[in-house]
């Protein structure tokens, strides 16, 4: 990453070099990927601005803001911008969740070909998504579709549970041993 600083009628002094630089570094924990980041910081009579523009990866993030402090300018634009990088981070992230206890079973591969002929294996492969839910709903659930059988993440213990129709008409629950 690298930082350039600007002065426009100002001199950068190393106390405003290794503060704006401490601010930067703060907002490189919160977006990843910043390549480059420019400071523009102006002084004109009693209003004192500050300018930052970052590029990372997947953006570039801008703002200013001129009080009469150039800190405190330098404070409120980072802070600008590091909602925009959360803003950017949350909608990213939103495409991109995955619901928790989704997973294949695969059978092992056998080395020998006398194996494979005698041993048992996976022919179909189906995928949950595992829901929090009570008992309650996971019963309605199974009712409702044409399903046997119903893997759901009980609300009150987080565990993965099965819920199945049993050939009498009756329901069983299987659920993990704690």
């Amino acid at each position: 990453m690298t930082i350039e600083i600007t002065g426009r009628k100002i001199e950068i002094t190393p106390a405003l070099r290794t503060f704006t630089e401490k601010k930067i570094k703060k907002l490189a924990k919160v977006l990843d990927g910043i390549t480059e980041v420019h400071v523009i910081l102006t002084v004109e009579k009693h209003r004192h601005s500050a300018e930052i523009i970052v590029h990372s990866r997947r953006a570039r993030l801008s703002g200013s803001e001129t009080t009469e402090d150039l800190y405190a300018s330098i404070g409120k634009v980072l802070d600008k911008i590091e909602r925009q990088a959360k803003k950017l981070k949350d909608r990213y992230s939103w495409g991109k969740k995955r619901v928790k206890g989704l997973s294949t079973i695969r059978a092992p591969r056998p080395e020998r070909e006398e194996a494979q002929s005698t041993a048992p294996r996976v022919v179909r492969t189906r995928r949950y998504a595992v829901k929090p839910m009570t008992v309650d709903e996971a019963l309605l659930e199974v009712q409702a579709t044409s399903s046997a059988f119903l893997v759901y993440r009980d609300a009150a213990s987080q565990r993965v549970s099965v819920l199945y129709q049993r050939s009498d008409g009756n329901y069983g629950l299987i659920e993990p041993e704690p």
